[in-house]
């Protein structure tokens, strides 16, 4: 990763920009609103109050030759994913270009309906390094004219200019961090941005539509599928010709070409396409058939849904001839992997049958649905109770062994931490306050020690502070150990606060809480209390520099 960051577009930056990003988009955004060019609704879609900075991270490509490494820029919860959602969102319809696939089954209706001709030379172009190499402000540019040309493809209350600003805004605001460091990105967007995602689908395709419309020699066929590009030429040649003056027309997209195999394949997607222009799945090198194991704990109707899906991709994918040598090697590999045969038989079956049988229209469900951890043991009663109740059930597993035994971020700060419970104990007694926050950590230490030097009190109680550790400060003189703050846990959703702040105010009897205003539970939890108090794991929120007060 430090290679890629020394040898890519990026520049070292002297802080971290995430504090003042969101005022700093505020701003714009307020300016705006004033100027009636965005409506209300935009402003509160477009912003995020408690935000932590973008990570960069990198997943190698091990079907490629030396290993290179994909940069990822992670985009969850920073200043400006909600911005770069919004604006991608009124993005899509520039995006509609007729050479943009959907998937695999979109490729091969096109091919299969393309009139016959003599191009018999299938050859894939591929863009080098389409995120930090596309030329964002071009794209750009193409956005402005686009909606300038056709506004009623904007809401009446939002207007191009304004969505040329934040784009720009936006794009020279583009950071990420890296090993405790903070480096701008310089050219291009970053990989896992939505915002990007568009831009480079809408400059792709306005370079590749101006090759179609100019070159003197085109292919017959031409399509994409984000930077992978498909073509029928008429030999070697002529494809290598097209691909020098599709090089010619921009300075930021460099396309390389693949040329079909001895054998005459090619393989797109995850097609691989003939000679003779029948079609097979594509597996690469590197992929082990390795699958989820029948004996695994993991929900009955996810295993079922894996001999699905390998069979209904089998049958779009494959020609007839392919056909019943996929279905073989798919049965196989199921049986390799601990499926019964009776059931890969059965489950296979019903596909063949809803694949063959004229699809309708299903009403839509009003029924609520919960996620829960999966646990074997209880998976079926559960389902079976949420039913009665009118309650679709999924399951989810947070503990696996790539999230035991990898780690591709870096792990932030514990007092960046948000959703947390947390401990604050008093410096003169042993009692200690229990809480929960869903903003970072220190946002809410840094209130409970502005109400304890300002002394607040809640409206209309002289003698009742607005925090309960101020309110121990200020009646008893005590100081607050502030500095000795510890981290209980912290919750994956906001949602899951108030079961465990109850538990551990139920458990571990903080003196200084006011427990009338502690966070109620069904009696049906209590159970549970002593599970959740027993995966607390006390550790410290603040290095001393920093809380020293």
């Amino acid at each position: 990763m430090q290679e890629h960051i020394g040898e890519g577009p990026y520049s070292l930056l002297k802080k971290d920009p995430t504090p003042t990003l969101p005022s700093k988009l505020d701003r714009v955004l307020k300016k705006l609103l004033n100027d009636k060019k965005i409506s209300k609704a935009f402003y509160d879609q477009a912003r995020n109050l408690h935000p932590r900075a973008p990570q960069m991270y990198g997943t190698p490509k091990i079907h490629k030759k030396g290993i290179p490494i994909r940069p990822i820029v992670s985009f969850y919860n920073t200043p400006l994913i909600a911005l770069h959602k919004v604006l991608a969102h009124y993005l899509k319809p520039l995006t509609c270009s007729p050479l943009r696939l959907r998937d695999s089954r979109h490729f091969l209706e096109c091919l299969r309906s393309a009139p016959p001709d003599t191009y018999t030379y299938p050859c894939s172009l591929d863009v080098k390094a389409l995120y930090t190499s596309c030329d964002m402000a071009l794209a750009r540019i193409s956005v402005r004219s686009k909606f300038l040309a056709q506004p009623d493809l904007l809401p009446a209350n939002i207007s191009p200019s304004a969505m040329d600003t934040l784009i720009e805004f936006c794009l020279s605001n583009s950071y990420f961090e890296y090993d405790n460091c903070f480096y701008a990105q310089n050219k291009g967007g970053p990989m896992g941005s939505p915002l990007t995602v568009e831009l480079a689908e809408i400059r792709v395709a306005e370079v590749e539509t101006l090759a179609l419309n100019t070159s003197p020699d085109p292919p017959s066929l031409y399509m994409h599928f984000v930077d992978d590009g498909f073509g029928k030429f008429r030999d070697r040649n002529h494809a290598e010709t097209y691909l020098e003056f599709v090089n010619s027309l921009s300075a930021d997209l460099t396309y390389t070409l693949e040329h079909p195999r001895a054998d005459g394949s090619l393989p797109f997607l995850d097609v691989l396409l003939h000679r003779d222009l029948s079609t097979s799945v594509y597996r690469k090198p590197t992929h082990t058939d390795k699958y989820t194991h029948y004996t695994t704990a993991a929900p009955q109707n996810t295993k079922d849904a894996l001999i699905r899906s390998l069979t209904r991709r089998a049958y779009c994918i494959c020609s007839s001839q392919h056909l019943p040598n996929e279905l073989s090697h798919i049965k196989q590999v199921l049986l390799d992997n601990g499926y019964p045969l009776p059931r890969i038989q059965l489950i296979m079956q019903r596909t063949k049958v809803s694949i063959n049988r004229k699809k309708s229209s299903k009403p839509a469900s009003n029924h609520a649905h919960a996620c829960v951890p999966f646990y074997p043991s209880i998976a079926k009663p559960l389902q079976t109770i949420a039913k009665r109740h009118q309650v679709e059930l999924t399951f989810n597993s947070n503990l696996t062994l790539r999230n035991l035994l990898t780690r591709t971020k870096t792990p932030p700060k514990p007092e960046n931490i948000p959703n947390a419970i947390y401990e604050i104990p008093c410096g003169d007694c042993p009692g200690t306050y229990c809480g929960q926050t869903r903003r970072p950590l220190h946002k809410r230490i840094a209130e409970h020690q502005s109400f304890t030097r300002r002394a607040n009190n809640i409206p209309g109680e002289e003698l009742q502070y607005k925090s309960g550790v101020a309110h121990h400060a200020l009646t008893t003189g005590h100081r607050i150990a502030f500095e000795s703050t510890s981290i209980l846990t912290s919750a994956q959703h906001p949602t899951q606060l108030d079961l465990l702040e109850h538990a551990a105010i139920k458990i571990r009897k903080p003196e200084l809480n006011r427990m009338h205003s502690a966070p109620a539970i069904q009696k049906p939890w209590a159970i549970v209390l002593p599970d959740i108090e027993a995966a607390f794991r006390p550790r410290p929120a603040f290095p001393p520099s920093i809380t020293d007060t």
